[in-house]
């Protein structure tokens, strides 16, 4: 029997610049996945709100405008759908990727391992902006170098699909509330199982544009993605690689991962 994947997403879009995509690709989502829970930063605005509530998918949003309790709120929120497994992906990834939902449903079926943890290829993941790839190419090298993984493994997508215990396992063990979530989570997942799945795909690529086509369609891709970058740019993407890091190694120390590995 195929298992049943719940879809726990996050979004922040204060402009309401997705609510196109969302009418959309929300039917192609459904198809996928056998229900989706999805949680919005408290600015996100009230368009996107209300078309997520009459689709029956708002999780709500914290109190906070933090990463943590938002993530949180989405993985909870998706456990109580009461599915076999939760695939965690932010909602503009997922809505990007929908329009190639025969390769996202395809994820979605292969599912063999209790954690898995989902990359994007090179490819896709040159297809950010500079500041986003140099930075997280050296942070994700950092990252598998601490856990003594060998070859590229790209942590910081961030997608990861967890069956129901180890996503209480993981809840149960997250207490990170900014930017630092993003290497307690990654380490987190390698200390949930003794053997992780580790899968690449071509959907990931840069979805940031989406929010704004008239311009890029204006202007051309490769020069509005020039525009990022800038030493600002720079600076904040390096600052959020630091945060990444040691949010891992603080997070190893508390819980040892000694996970293998396995690419699919």
């Amino acid at each position: 029997m195929t298992p049943r994947v719940v879809l726990a997403a996050t979004l922040h879009d204060a402009t309401g610049a997705l609510a196109g995509d969302l009418r959309r690709h929300l039917p192609a989502l459904r198809r996928v996945y056998g229900d989706l829970a999805v949680a919005t930063s408290p600015t996100t605005s009230p368009r996107i709100i209300e078309a997520l509530q009459s689709a029956g998918c708002f999780a709500g949003a914290p109190e906070a405008n933090e990463r943590g309790p938002l993530y949180r709120l989405a993985l909870r929120s998706a456990l109580a759908h009461g599915g076999d497994f939760v695939h965690y992906l932010d909602l503009d990834r997922a809505l990007h990727w929908a329009p190639r939902g025969r390769t996202l449903a395809a994820l979605v079926r292969s599912v063999r391992h209790d954690v898995v943890l989902v990359g994007r290829t090179e490819r896709a993941h040159r297809s950010h902006h500079r500041p986003l790839f140099v930075t997280e190419t050296e942070a994700n090298r950092t990252l598998a170098a601490q856990a003594g993984l060998r070859g590229r493994v790209d942590f910081l997508v961030p997608s990861f699909i967890v069956s129901r215990e180890a996503c209480g396992l993981l809840l149960a063990r997250s207490r990170a509330r900014s930017s630092v979530i993003y290497g307690e989570l990654a380490a987190l997942l390698l200390g949930l199982a003794s053997e992780v799945g580790y899968v690449e795909c071509a959907g990931l690529d840069w979805e940031t544009p989406d929010r704004s086509r008239r311009e890029v369609a204006r202007v051309g891709l490769a020069r509005w993605r020039r525009r990022w970058d800038t030493p600002e740019e720079w600076t904040f993407r390096y600052a959020l690689a630091t945060d990444v890091v040691r949010g891992f190694v603080r997070t190893l120390v508390r819980y040892p991962a000694r996970a293998r590995l396995r690419r699919q």
